[in-house]
């Protein structure tokens, strides 16, 4: 047996200590074939991976990994680096089979985005059915890898979540896609409307009479009705749709073929009406040209055309009585009338005197010449109306014929004379209608008492009763003889009446004088309404009336002199008014010549400045009236241009504002309401930084941005509560599974029950919040498993220790079958007491030690060596040599 180990390879010496030791002397060009033998078939699995490790084939690891369970998952570390890695040493094969069939969703997630060729990573996509890595993918990758994973997109409903990152053709495919979903989406309940429409207004057409109208308005609506896309509408709803458009269109054209029959009934008798007009027409304009013809020859004086026109009466005679519709009342009437022509025929060389008489007549009208001097308009109306009365009269006996060009003539020339007299005529009417309004103004003002004031307006009175003409005076001179009387009287009585009334004057001066306590505003008003009533009294002609409106004129400027020092403060208030205000404009002006453009114009301040102006502009004091529009109208020229601009400023912001509004409008479509949130306190942020929108639009803008953002706002809560809902019914449910797993399990369970439950347990799929109590009844199944094993694993030991005591046969279970073991018996059994912590008698002591170090030594390497894989080992191979009581105490430790 010695020699036996002499002669055999170290890599296949029995002991593992050495073929490990014998591992790092091969090498692995010669030996590689004792190397692969180590690697693959080799009992201890530190040499095998030892082995492996030398060796480093990667077609070694796959078949460890493949059929060598303890070194599996270092040899899948070492595939899934070299598959990631792309190692050039993997062969194709090896690496597909290990990616179709063994690689993790974590390294599958890896590859996803690390390999280089598209339809891998598609593939690799698809197999992992992740939407969050499909949509990642999708928006890292390229054009070509876009198009590719479209398929994906669509099947996982990503579209809208990629569309920001898609390029080219698959930018333009998802485009399509969603315009054809919001299509999908919209032109069902568009088309229904379109149909309900078209098919209303067709069977609308029913009930209309207008043949022409009617079949116009159907072809059209059968145009519309080809023009609507029904594909739409799903099979069903577009059956419903054609037999209804069958049925109408079917009555509707039943209803066509009456009307076409009642039109065409229509046409023809149209056409007779429009026959029997046109032969009246011509027979009423062979009568008019006859009318003419007598006509020219009366105004001719031409008595040879009355044969000619005879014949041509005669025969239009026989024209209107050789019609078809001669009984008409139209050919009746103008038979009439052609029988009153053919009188006038007869009458020819009368009508040809009074023509005669009548062009005499207008032309002594036309001889009046308008005047332009106001002494003659008199006779030159009167002259000019007795010439028109002259020709009304000599009009009336012209027949119809001739009346209406002389009527004509006639008014022409009258208003030629009136257009020529207009001005003379109105000037004369103004002065007329001013002397009377003056009159009525002067007798007004003697009802009221107020003489001086009527003295003078009827001054104005007889200005204008001066220059009117004696026709036009004759109409006033009743009036102009009344009011002369009545001044006359108060002019009398007024020089009896004035003379104590001025002395009245002075003493109210002399008591206004005395006063202490003085209005300065007031005291002009009494000032001025003092002068008013003086000047009221009439003319100062007596020594003594001048005496006392000299006293009147000191007195009033005495008591006028207060007042001159208030008003100096108001103008000197005014004045410094005025330099404030020009001031004002300076700063508006420098204001408005600001530069704009430049970078960081505070534009929130240039506002407020501009506010201020216009509010200390506002509050400035008052200055003169000439002096405040001078200085309104250069302040109105800056202010309107820093408000112009301030104006475009307001708009641009309006207008930036109003696309937030919109976009926040939009977020009120979004399905997915998290993001939507996200997006508009973005855009609440991006508001803050635009400016002032105007005072108009800021609120409008801001209540509707606010509006969307609310909605969106309380559709997320809604939503939130919703899904709050769910959580706790499902939570409830799961609640009510777990409680119902619990409420099975007990100590009489048996292992292969326990083992059935617990993977019952962990299949379920919970809530996260549901994960702790499932994890807490799985370990109160696994206590349960772990009791029961140890009741198991004590009534073996039981059994040992009965046979043992009884020196019966030991248990079979125990019984390993005949093997060979590298230990004695005796040092099983001091394994066992070194494990068992019980002391060895004092004999063995120094061999215990040895076991010691080669336990802690095969701990070292590895190796695990249990207390029951020992005494198996004993009872197995030393059954005969059994040290029973020894045995017995370790057992019964």
């Amino acid at each position: 047996m010695i020699f036996k180990h002499l002669f055999t390879p170290k890599w296949k010496h029995p002991k593992a200590a050495v073929r490990l030791a014998a591992v790092d002397k091969l090498d692995t060009g010669k030996d590689a074939e004792a190397l692969h033998a180590l690697a693959l078939q080799d009992s201890s699995a530190e040499i095998r991976k030892k082995a492996l490790h030398k060796v480093n084939d990667l077609v070694l690891w796959w078949q460890a990994y493949k059929q060598d369970q303890s070194l599996k998952e270092l040899a899948e570390q070492h595939i899934s680096s070299a598959v990631l890695n792309e190692n050039e040493n993997l062969s194709d094969d090896i690496r597909s089979e290990y990616i179709d069939k063994y690689a993790p969703t974590k390294l599958l997630e890896k590859l996803a985005f690390s390999e280089k060729e598209t339809q891998t990573r598609v593939k690799l996509l698809k197999r992992l059915a992740n939407a969050k890595l499909i949509e990642r993918a999708f928006k890292e990758g390229a054009e070509p890898l876009q198009i590719a994973l479209l398929p994906l997109i669509e099947q996982y409903q990503l579209d809208k979540a990629v569309l920001k990152s898609a390029n080219g053709a698959a930018l333009s495919e998802i485009q399509n896609r969603l315009e054809h979903q919001r299509l999908a989406k919209e032109m069902p309940k568009q088309v229904q409307q379109q149909t309900k429409m078209v098919l209303a207004k067709l069977n609308a057409l029913r009930e209309k009479s207008d043949y022409q109208g009617v079949d116009e308005q159907a072809k059209a609506l059968l145009l519309q009705w080809q023009e609507i896309e029904l594909k739409w509408l799903d099979e069903e709803e577009m059956k419903v749709v054609d037999d209804k458009f069958a049925l109408i269109n079917q009555k509707l054209a039943v209803h066509l073929a009456k009307l076409e029959n009642d039109f065409d009934a229509q046409q023809a008798k149209a056409q007779a009406l429009q026959a029997k007009e046109q032969a009246i027409l011509q027979l009423s304009d062979a009568y008019n040209a006859l009318e003419r013809q007598l006509t020219e020859a009366v105004a001719s004086l031409d008595e040879n055309k009355n044969q000619q026109l005879e014949s041509k009466v005669s025969e239009l005679k026989s024209q209107i009585e050789g019609s078809e519709f001669s009984q008409t009342g139209e050919l009746v009437l103008l038979n009439k009338q052609l029988l009153q022509l053919e009188q006038q025929l007869h009458q020819i060389p009368d009508l040809v005197g009074a023509n005669k008489r009548m062009q005499e007549s207008l032309a002594a009208l036309e001889q009046i010449v308008p005047t332009t001097e106001v002494a003659q308009l008199d006779d030159t109306l009167v002259q000019q109306k007795q010439a028109y009365e002259q020709c009304k009269e000599v009009l009336r006996q012209l027949p119809a014929s001739l009346h209406k060009p002389a009527s004509e003539r006639l008014h022409a020339l009258s208003k030629q004379f009136k257009q020529a007299m207009a001005a003379l005529i109105d000037e004369q009417q103004s002065q007329l209608k001013q002397a009377r309004r003056k009159g009525k103004d002067v007798q007004r003002l003697l009802d009221q008492g107020r003489f001086n004031v009527a003295f003078g307006v009827f001054n104005g009175f007889l200005e204008h009763y001066e220059k009117l003409t004696p026709n036009n005076q004759q109409q006033l001179e009743k009036l102009h003889t009344s009011l002369n009387e009545a001044l006359t009287e108060v002019r009398d009585w007024q020089k009896y009446a004035a003379t104590p009334k001025r002395a009245e004057l002075l003493a109210k001066l002399d008591e206004k004088l005395a006063e202490t306590d003085i209005d300065p505003k007031q005291r002009a008003k009494d000032v001025k309404l003092l002068r008013v009533r003086w000047n009221e009294l009439g003319r100062i002609d007596t020594e003594e009336e001048k005496a006392q409106a000299e006293q009147f004129d000191k007195k009033i400027e005495l008591l006028f002199a207060p007042c001159r020092e208030f008003f100096a403060e108001q103008e000197q208030q005014r004045e410094e008014a005025k330099q404030a205000r020009t001031q004002i404009i300076e700063q508006m002006q420098a204001l408005a010549q600001q530069d704009m453009q430049s970078d960081g114009f505070d534009w929130r301040q240039f506002e407020a400045q501009f506010n201020r102006l216009l509010k200390q502009w506002r509050t400035s004091g008052s200055v003169d009236g000439a002096v405040y529009k001078t200085l309104s109208a250069e302040y109105k020229t800056h202010h309107n241009a820093v408000n112009e601009r301030l104006k475009s400023y307001h708009k641009a912001n309006a207008k930036l504002k109003q696309q937030l509004v919109d976009q926040a409008q939009q977020q009120l479509e979004s399905d997915d309401l998290a993001q939507a949130c996200e997006q508009l306190k973005t855009l609440q942020k991006q508001w803050q930084t635009i400016g002032f929108a105007g005072s108009k639009q800021e609120h409008a803008l801001w209540q509707n941005f606010r509006a969307y953002n609310d909605a969106v706002f309380a559709k997320r809560s809604e939503q939130f509560e919703q899904q709050k809902q769910q959580q706790f019914v499902q939570e409830s449910e799961q609640q009510a599974q777990l409680d119902a797993f619990a409420s099975v399990l007990h100590n009489d369970l048996s292992e292969l029950q326990l083992e059935q439950l617990g993977n019952e347990v962990s299949q379920l799929q919970l809530l996260p919040s549901m994960k702790k109590l499932q994890a807490a009844l799985l370990d109160k199944i696994a206590q349960l498993q772990q009791k029961l094993l140890v009741k198991k694993d004590q009534q073996k030991y039981d059994e040992l220790i009965l046979a043992l005591e009884q020196g019966s046969e030991l248990p079979s279970q125990w019984l390993q079958g005949a093997k060979v073991n590298e230990l004695s018996a005796h040092q099983l059994l001091l394994r066992l007491e070194i494990i068992a912590d019980i002391d060895t008698p004092e004999a063995d002591k120094s061999q215990r030690m040895v076991e010691q170090v080669a336990l802690l030594d095969a701990k070292l390497q590895g190796a695990q060596v249990s207390f029951e894989q020992c005494l198996s080992e004993y009872l197995s191979a030393y059954s005969s040599q059994i040290d029973s009581a020894r045995l017995l105490t370790v057992l019964k430790r």
